[in-house]
Parts: structure tokens; sequence; C-alpha cells
């Protein structure tokens, strides 16, 4: 798949994950569509979302959120970070030499309210990064493995990190996101 394909397959999975008009056809492996059993849920569909502390996203650029050195684990940078508002606003595409063809893709996004995003992902669960409310997300499409993490910033907006695998594993892709959100989320200024 090359970089542009993959983007749009990550985006539009993105958008689909996060309940927005675009769907993901594929049919789910035991466990996808939900967060790994060891990541706690946390909090009922109605509780207000947790924010450890208020973060603005005013004027913040979203390829400032992650740097080469918080993807080193994933690949070096295969280009520079872009913006792709014209795919989801206020996002940016990170491509990473992982070692595959096509690379890896990491987006990140400054999202829309982190209540929205709760509601219309049943499947997702709550877990607490850094005193605040991250709902998870993996699925399957085709054999692309996508999972998203949105993390509450304030009372209204939230900061989305999403990454696609051929053949990837939830559990595995988790583990190298959390620490993207929690570096993502500390490149936020105080509200």
């Amino acid at each position: 798949m090359t970089s542009s394909r993959t983007w749009t397959a990550l985006a539009l999975t993105a958008l689909a994950l996060t309940g927005c008009s675009y769907s993901v056809n594929g049919t789910p492996l035991p466990g996808a569509g939900s967060a790994p059993p060891s990541a706690p849920a946390t909090s009922s569909a109605d509780a207000p979302p947790k924010i450890g502390r208020q973060r603005s996203v005013a004027g913040v650029d979203p390829c400032s959120l992650l740097t080469a050195g918080d993807l080193a684990d994933i690949g070096p940078p295969k280009k520079e970070p872009a913006r792709k508002d014209d795919v989801i606003p206020e996002s940016c595409q990170y491509v990473l030499d992982d070692g595959t063809p096509a690379g890896r893709t990491v987006v990140t996004a400054l999202y829309q309210k982190y209540e929205q995003v709760r509601a219309r992902q049943a499947k997702g669960s709550e877990e607490v990064l850094e005193g605040h409310s991250a709902w998870v997300l993996c699925d399957l499409s085709g054999n692309e493995m996508a999972c998203t993490v949105t993390i509450a910033v304030n009372a209204n907006r939230s900061v989305l990190v999403a990454m696609t695998q051929p053949g990837g594993a939830a559990e595995r892709m988790l583990a190298v996101m959390r620490p993207l959100v929690r570096s993502a989320l500390n490149r936020l200024p105080p509200a």
C-alpha cells in the first residue's frame, strides 16, 4: 500500500472509529473493537471525563505534538510530518520507516469533545492516562488493525492519536501508542 493510500485508510478508519459518517468494512478478530483485557474501564458513559490538568489547543500545530524521538520505537521518519486538514480537521500525518515498503502511519489531531467520541464508540473502553480520561478503541479492517486513543484535554476538546498496522495486535499497538499520547498531552500548554 502506498503512503497516500495508507493515510487515506488510516484517516477513514480513524473517522469511522470516532463516529463520523465513514464505515470500516472487515470481519473483526476475537477481541477486536475493544481495548485489551488489561485496560481497565474506569467510568460510565454518563460520567464527565477526568481532566487532570486543563490544556489548551488554541494555536497549537498538530504536527508539533510528536517528535522523531517520540516515534523512534516505531522507526525513523520517511518524510516530514504533514498537515492533513482536508481529511481530519487539525490533524497531522507522520509516516515512519518501520521496515515495510509503505511504512507506518501515525496521526494526531486536535479533536472534538471527548464525550462525543465516547458516546459513538460503544465498543471502546476508558482508561486514565496522566490523570485524564482516555477512550481506547482498536478495530480490524481487512488485514489492517487500527487503534485510536482519544484523551480529554479540556471541557470542549480532546487529542486523538491513531495508528494502523497490517496484522497488528491491539495490545502491542496500544503499548506503543500510550507513550505517544502522553507526549502529545504534555506538549499542550495549560489552559
